[in-house]
């Protein structure tokens, strides 16, 4: 607009023929360079003036660095304080440096300034300046795992409801594998990471089989990102039992030859290392007298089964347990008749010994049963029974998502024989194993064991009453989730009169120890285009929002200079001169 008012006051001049001024056509062209000059730096006047107060409507402000000052601001930092923050890096535990960081963020936080502080909880802390640094000396690491998407989500849905300008800032060793996506909200800083040392850990570990009778191996799972291979030790209680070497990625089995009956606590144990509290990983293990057995009409795989049982000390001849195809009295797993016109008498005889469950109608198809306490890999099952009036029981093992092991009271119902053509069980080598398993659990009595991590809810099966902790006895209802202990360890778990029927196993996530760090590229797209800083005053400096200056009255003293100027040179230029010809 400024340059289309220019040239419509570019007016050319008429032309009067006079010749007494025939001479000064010359010295015109001498002036018109001078006047093309003139005639660009009027326009150049007239453009900047107009877009001068136009911003000057708009009340322009620009970051102004005055020292030490920032505008007031939030700030919701999330510390990693979990489980890997506590590896050691260059001597020293890499949270140390995680926690300075954020003491640096303190210095710079004014009382006009808001504070937020979300750790391994997960839970945000509002907290002043003046309380910063006390809340910062409580905080140690804890055996949790941080998912660092959903921290920072939650810190910027704390920020956008403040008024005020908001940055999220990272301080996190930053583990690949506790990166997750977080949406794109306020600023997000991250320091960045250090190299990580190397690290072994027990990640997994289960006793097999579950009840020792009288012994039995715990099979430990070895993670981490050390590549060489180490020491894995077993103890029961405080007393040394076996030994093995693992590499990360792999499994070893530590034998134990005999356990007394009842509950113990045990440990896998690995050397210290830069990361200790994965060095230990807790177990339980039952003991029990061989189960004695008896089978009447179970068929002939079952009695070869418990023959090689019997041969290795796992059961001996009795009536403590019965398999066979018909209930009898005590504990007895019933298996359904060869015969399937025996099927009512069956169930009549069920009916008689209290059993609330019947043999239902025979179905044909191809399943592959599951189970958290028996051994049942890669078996398939053809023909069963459906399971009926199972409302009361608690399902063992499952196949096409209804019960294919229900327990009912002292007694387990099977759906299928163990035997061609209803189930391919007998000729995997996990039969004797699943047998076994079986047969000492029903002899035992109720047990199971549950795998937590620390502070995760969790659901306590079977008649469990009561959750033992060193500060006392907490009550449960099965069913019902409760939180798990904050603590690693081995919590046993009783029923209403008293008696052991579980345990509860608290030990640290298995991703925790891969401390293996998160690319630059993952941070960025991860966590919302994240920028990375490396230098923790750098950090704090940027976590701030910087101090702001208005620019209008600059703009409206430079649109009247301009004003000024333009008058001035429009005047002394004075009015279109007449052209001689």
């Amino acid at each position: 607009m400024p340059a289309l008012l220019h040239l419509l006051q570019r007016r050319q001049p008429p032309t009067v023929p006079f010749p007494a001024v025939r001479y000064l056509i010359e010295a015109d062209e001498r002036d018109s360079r001078r006047l093309r000059l003139r005639n660009l730096l009027l326009l150049l006047l007239r453009t900047v003036l107009i877009a001068a107060l136009v911003l000057a409507a708009a009340r322009p402000v620009v970051p102004t660095a005055l020292g030490a000052a920032h505008a007031p601001s939030a700030v919701a930092v999330v510390l990693d304080n979990s489980l890997s923050s506590g590896a050691v890096v260059d001597g020293r535990p890499r949270f140390e440096a995680l926690r300075e960081a954020a003491r640096a963020i303190g210095r710079r936080a004014t009382a006009t300034d808001r504070l937020w502080r979300i750790t391994a909880d997960g839970i945000p802390q509002r907290l002043t300046p003046a309380e910063w640094d006390a809340a910062l000396d409580d905080l140690r690491p804890v055996a949790r795992r941080l998912d660092l998407g959903a921290a920072v989500q939650t810190a910027g849905t704390v920020l956008r409801n403040q008024d005020l300008p908001g940055t999220v800032v990272v301080l996190s060793d930053l583990q690949a594998s506790a990166l997750s996506r977080a949406e794109r909200g306020p600023p997000v800083a991250v320091l960045e990471p250090v190299p990580p040392p190397a690290n072994r850990g027990v990640i997994a570990a289960r006793a097999s089989p579950e009840t020792f009778a009288p012994g039995g191996v715990i099979v430990a799972e070895i993670g981490g990102n050390d590549a060489e291979a180490g020491e894995v030790a077993l103890a029961v209680g405080a007393e040394p039992v076996a030994r093995g070497l693992a590499a990360p990625g792999a499994s070893v089995a530590l034998g134990v030859e005999r356990v007394a009956p009842g509950w113990h606590a045990a440990t896998v144990q690995l050397p210290p290392d830069e990361l200790r509290a994965d060095d230990l990983f807790h177990v339980a293990l039952r003991g029990a007298t061989p189960a004695a057995v008896t089978a009447d009409g179970a068929g002939e795989f079952v009695a070869t089964a418990l023959a090689a049982l019997t041969a290795i000390g796992r059961v001996h001849a009795g009536r403590g347990v019965v398999l066979g195809d018909r209930p009898a009295a005590g504990a007895t797993v019933i298996l359904p008749p060869d015969d399937p016109a025996r099927i009512a008498a069956v169930n009549q005889a069920l009916a008689a010994r209290g059993l609330r469950t019947r043999y239902g109608v025979l179905v044909t198809g191809e399943w592959t049963p599951t189970s958290e306490l028996l051994p049942l890999d890669a078996v398939t099952v053809r023909q069963r029974y459906r399971l009926e009036g199972t409302g009361e029981g608690t399902p063992l093992a499952v196949a096409g998502g209804e019960p294919w092991l229900l327990r009912d009271g002292d007694a387990i119902v099977v759906a299928s024989r163990f035997e061609e053509p209803w189930t391919d069980l007998p000729l995997r080598p996990t039969f004797i194993p699943f047998l076994d398993a079986l047969v000492n659990r029903m002899s035992a009595g109720e047990a199971w064991q549950v795998q937590s991590a620390p502070g995760d809810p969790v659901r306590l099966p079977g008649s469990s009453a009561r959750l033992l902790l060193p500060g006392g006895v907490v009550a449960v209802s099965p069913g019902v989730p409760t939180d798990a202990p904050l603590e690693t360890g081995t919590y046993f778990v009783a029923d209403a009169v008293g008696d052991t029927v579980g345990a509860l196993l608290v030990n640290p996530d298995p991703r925790e120890s891969d401390l293996r760090v998160a690319s630059d590229r993952a941070i960025r797209d991860q966590l919302g285009g994240a920028t990375l800083a490396g230098d923790p005053d750098r950090l704090a400096l940027a976590a701030f929002a910087a101090r702001r200056a208005e620019l209008t009255t600059l703009l409206l003293v430079l649109a009247l200079t301009l004003a000024v100027v333009e008058l001035i040179l429009a005047t002394l230029g004075g009015g279109p001169r007449r052209r001689a010809a």
